[in-house]
């Protein structure tokens, strides 16, 4: 197996062409011969969860897929699946992409519920290599601001990837800035923000740069395992 993921996250799109032209950069940022096999979207497609931002971003995606994408917290998650109508989970060659809900109505960290946990264990069921994707990191970044903001119960994650077994990758967003991690003995993969940038400085207001030019992480999976780079528009 050999592939390679597009991963985006935070495009946060709203009422302004600005947040459209960052996700499109990004899309483009690709010369053809060197197209994805599928993207993943981790989340914050949407700044305020309102339906037209869900029609943008859904027609700035038209044409390019396979793609599957998960809600964040600014992302109002019924209407994300109503209007988006995407399904949670993707084949794309020999590899399985689970999409995991773990936002909270109102707040800005997530949780991983046990319903959804159960929902990602089914769709793995019977795939040889596994990748899960959802928005808060299990992992702390080392910035006193955002870190309290992660995945709050990153022991019921780590429970959910012993259970499934094929784990290649888990891939992330919500922090505006590329890392790499490990978690579970699995590779933690999180893309640069689409709309902005943290701020490395967290007594820096505002937090986040949307002067910096929006980025993508590009993921190739192959027996040998993952290897990422990222990359930017601008």
């Amino acid at each position: 197996m050999t592939l390679t993921l597009m991963h985006i996250s935070d495009t946060h799109i709203d009422g302004s062409p600005e947040s459209v032209r960052r996700l499109e950069a990004v899309l483009d940022l690709l010369p053809p011969s060197r197209r994805p096999d599928a993207i993943a979207v981790t989340g914050d497609v949407a700044d305020t969860g309102a339906d037209g931002e869900y029609r943008r971003f859904g027609e700035a995606l038209a044409g390019r897929e396979p793609w599957i994408a998960v809600p964040g917290n600014h992302d109002d998650s019924p209407l994300f699946a109503e209007r988006l109508g995407v399904a949670d989970v993707l084949d794309a060659g020999g590899l399985r992409i689970v999409g995991i809900d773990v936002s909270v109505d109102g707040e800005d960290h997530g949780v991983l519920g046990q319903e959804a946990a159960d929902r990602a264990a089914v769709r793995a069921e019977g795939a040889e290599a596994t990748v899960l994707a959802f928005h808060h990191p299990p992992v702390p970044i080392g910035h006193s601001l955002i870190d309290p903001t992660l995945l709050r119960n990153p022991e019921a994650l780590r429970e959910l990837v012993d259970r499934i077994g094929t784990v290649r990758a888990i891939l992330c967003g919500h922090v505006h800035t590329a890392a790499r991690s490990e978690f579970a003995g699995v590779p933690v993969l999180v893309a640069p923000g689409v709309a902005s940038a943290l701020k490395p400085d967290p007594d820096a207001r505002p937090i986040i740069d949307a002067a910096q030019p929006p980025g993508l992480a590009l993921h190739r999976f192959d027996d040998g395992g993952v290897t990422t780079t990222f990359h930017y528009a601008g």
